[in-house]
């Protein structure tokens, strides 16, 4: 079984990968020179079992935001993105305040996502005015997931935030 796989497998890995060794999709086109394949923060559970991971990745005028959640309670959830690169507190209040793309912004639609009944979420969106580097990055900075709208948080207490994670630089696979 595996000689007659093994007539199909080099093919598509050598159509998969460029001259100078880098991987691409068979039906994509090349990525531009310099992209960034963006930020991820692996999420911990802030007094609960959620875990997952929020990754951001340039496109436009903002950043096409990625949340995959197992373990959040059913219904509905926002995403904020704070100035502070730490989650070290139980309840997420060494995050510091929220970052807003630019004065006024607070108005703007708050990514928000609700998850299956089994406590399980993959949700896609895009977020103007931020970026993953530079003016309005990401970069170094903390993500939350609170569970219905966002509220100002208060140290010691739950502040309905489900999970926290630092945005870091994905790590390209290489073989």
């Amino acid at each position: 079984m595996i000689r007659r796989l093994s007539w199909l497998v080099v093919p598509l890995v050598a159509a998969a990968c460029g001259s100078d060794g880098t991987w691409y999709s068979l039906g994509g086109s090349k990525p531009s020179p310099g992209a960034s394949p963006g930020l991820v923060a692996n999420l911990r559970g802030l007094g609960s079992a959620v875990s997952g991971k929020v990754r951001v990745i340039d496109r436009g005028d903002g950043v096409t935001l990625l949340v995959s959640a197992v373990n959040l309670p059913p219904g509905g959830y926002s995403v904020a993105f704070h100035a502070n690169g730490n989650c070290s507190s139980p309840n997420g209040y060494s995050a510091g305040p929220i970052i807003w793309p630019s004065a006024g912004a607070r108005e703007r639609t708050i990514p928000m996502f609700t998850n299956s009944l089994e406590g399980n979420t993959e949700s896609q969106t895009h977020v103007s005015g931020l970026h993953t580097v530079g003016e309005n990055g990401l970069a170094g900075r903390s993500v939350i997931i609170y569970g219905g709208l966002i509220a100002d948080a208060q140290p010691n207490v739950p502040n309905n935030r489900y999970a926290c994670g630092v945005f870091e630089p994905v790590q390209p696979f290489t073989f």
